[in-house]
């Protein structure tokens, strides 16, 4: 009887690390984004011992396969297995670091109202991380690409086409935190705050970024242009997530 409870309460998955918390003397919290059980805490215990078998194996953004037992409101981890090791990578490049931190806070807020199936979320933090680490995309087009993705799949997708308020005025021509894109008439309007004016090509670009239209979004983009829609997305996201993001204090900007 005890052996098939044993059984039952115990589970297997692939997660990524997003961040960690010391816990007493030797053991840690991990939060972990997971494809089945959304945002999971677990405690690793003894991981900060240096006879430790887990090790370095659950810093922020390793990705794993780990088996742990459930618990009432924390699981705890039994076995872990190393898939691919971001943050070996990511370590050695502040700059990156940093823009994996901000995925990995914008992850963490999205699955605490998605706990479970959360693959596609999981998916696209495990794909711009790859990115992130293999170099050969711009890393700051990475992380705007993330994001106007992951608030989509969220169901906040930014307005990009057409004005958010009404799309028979055709394009915006303002930017707004609250929606995207809207309309001169709108913004005149006073419906929306802290409107910004869109620069030439600002529709296409974020219909690049959303798209994943790589070839399209090289290096020869004007770097004013890019940085300024860099912060235009946060805004846009910590607006649709009712706080500030922690990391955007420590991101660092582009500047190529």
């Amino acid at each position: 009887m005890s052996s098939a409870l044993s059984t039952k309460k115990t589970f297997r998955d692939r997660a990524i690390v997003l961040r960690t918390q010391d816990l007493a003397d030797y053991d840690r919290i991990l939060i972990l984004a997971t494809p089945s059980s959304g945002l999971l805490h677990a405690v690793a215990q003894g991981i900060r011992k240096p006879s430790s078998k887990f090790g370095a194996r659950l810093e922020p953004f390793m990705f794993v396969d780990f088996e742990a037992v459930r618990g009432r409101s924390l699981a705890t981890i039994s076995q872990v297995v190393t898939r691919r090791p971001f943050a070996a990578d990511l370590a050695t490049d502040y700059g990156r670091y940093t823009l994996a931190l901000v995925m990995a806070e914008v992850t963490e807020q999205i699955l605490k109202h998605r706990q479970a199936d959360s693959d596609q979320e999981f998916s696209l933090l495990l794909g711009a991380l790859g990115a992130l680490t293999e170099g050969r995309l711009s890393p700051y087009r990475v992380l705007d690409s993330f994001l106007l993705r992951m608030m989509h799949q969220a169901g906040w997708s930014m307005a990009i086409a057409a004005c958010a308020s009404d799309s028979d005025h055709g394009q915006g021509v303002f930017f707004s935190p609250q929606v995207g894109l809207i309309c001169r008439a709108c913004a005149q309007a006073g419906l929306y705050q802290k409107l910004s004016p869109l620069a030439a090509g600002s529709a296409l670009y974020l219909s690049d970024l959303a798209l994943g239209r790589w070839e399209r979004l090289g290096e020869d983009l004007p770097l004013a242009f890019c940085q300024t829609w860099s912060d235009h997305i946060m805004d846009y996201v910590e607006w649709q997530l009712e706080r500030p993001l922690k990391a955007r204090a420590i991101f660092e900007k582009e500047t190529r």
